[in-house]
């Protein structure tokens, strides 16, 4: 049998110093089982729903299986299945985004736009990758995003058109004119138009407020006099704690405007005011009782000496026709 005839590992390694051959385009780089795992994750990531809402992830898949498949085993090593399993997560991430975005509650809105956020700074990573940058692989990813955040955009101005409560029209308006504005250039001028419509909202819900708070003062400072009245003055009392009431009133009738969650925190004020409001109704009627009753006491006497006089005038007159 003949010999076989080999040369020792570390032969080859030395030669491999002198020749000075980049490790990278050594075979030990990568490999053909590395190569097959890759393919293997790729062709196993099948998302009907995903990719039928954005075609542009099943592109940039495609265009990866199909950059992959053209390497040789030696090219394929860890730092290329980094960027793969970077795209890997992409998709898996719009998936989940895809599923909040079709909820009715904005906070999975909030969420889903949070999810947006953080994949395009992984787009931005995988744009440091050379391969996946030559072959377009964060590019076509871009516009999948791009259009998302318009949908959002649209769909927080519309929840905002129908919502009550100022504070979070506001709020709505914001995420909106932010969304449109990350859609790119295609959403520009509605993102201005949110943003106007965010401040404009916001300057008259800041004014109008600072005018409840001047009448909750105000209320507060009137509720304060009637308790203690700085005088004697018959119905000072009660003038003071009608004036706290339509105050309060008026303030009222700026949070019921914007809807504001501000009104469940004074609402105290309104039960202290119908408490003092009441107690001093309850005085002023006995006050008024009293008042009525020496009246008519006195109304009474003079009733009596009238009669008592006309009685009078009555016999003298009859004495008179007698006499005569």
């Amino acid at each position: 049998m003949k010999k076989r005839s080999f040369v020792p590992l570390m032969t080859v390694t030395l030669t491999l110093i002198i020749l000075n051959i980049p490790s990278f385009l050594t075979p030990a780089a990568g490999s053909d089982e590395l190569k097959r795992d890759i393919l293997e994750d790729l062709i196993s990531t099948d998302k009907p729903d995903l990719f039928n809402e954005y075609g542009e992830l099943y592109l940039a898949k495609e265009k990866t299986q199909a950059v992959i498949q053209g390497m040789e085993g030696w090219e394929v090593t860890t730092s290329t299945k980094q960027w793969v399993d970077i795209l890997l997560g992409v998709i898996d991430d719009f998936e989940r985004m895809m599923d909040l975005s079709k909820s009715s509650l904005s906070s999975d809105h909030v969420e889903a736009i949070e999810i947006a956020d953080r994949i395009n700074s992984t787009i931005d990573t995988l744009n440091q990758f050379d391969t996946a940058k030559e072959n377009g692989i964060p590019m076509l990813a871009e516009p999948a995003l791009k259009r998302f955040y318009r949908g959002e955009g649209e769909f927080f101005e519309n929840l905002s058109r129908n919502e009550k409560e100022t504070r979070v029209k506001i709020e709505d308006e914001k995420i909106s004119s932010i969304s449109y504005k990350k859609g790119g250039i295609y959403t520009i001028s509605d993102a201005s138009r949110m943003e106007f419509e965010s401040r404009k909202d916001e300057w008259i819900y800041t004014r109008d407020m600072a005018r409840a708070s001047g009448y909750i003062n105000a209320s507060r400072l009137h509720l304060d006099n009637a308790r203690n009245p700085s005088s004697g003055f018959f119905g000072l009392a009660l003038m003071e704690i009608i004036k706290a009431k339509d105050s309060f009133e008026e303030a009222t009738s700026i949070y019921e405007k914007h809807k504001d969650r501000e009104l469940h925190n004074v609402a105290e004020i309104e039960a202290d005011i119908k408490a003092v409001y009441l107690k001093l109704m309850l005085e002023t009627l006995k006050v008024v009782a009293i008042y009525l009753l020496i009246l008519s006491f006195f109304t009474f006497i003079i009733w009596r000496d009238f009669n008592r006089w006309g009685d009078d005038l009555d016999d003298a007159t009859l004495g008179e026709e007698l006499i005569g």
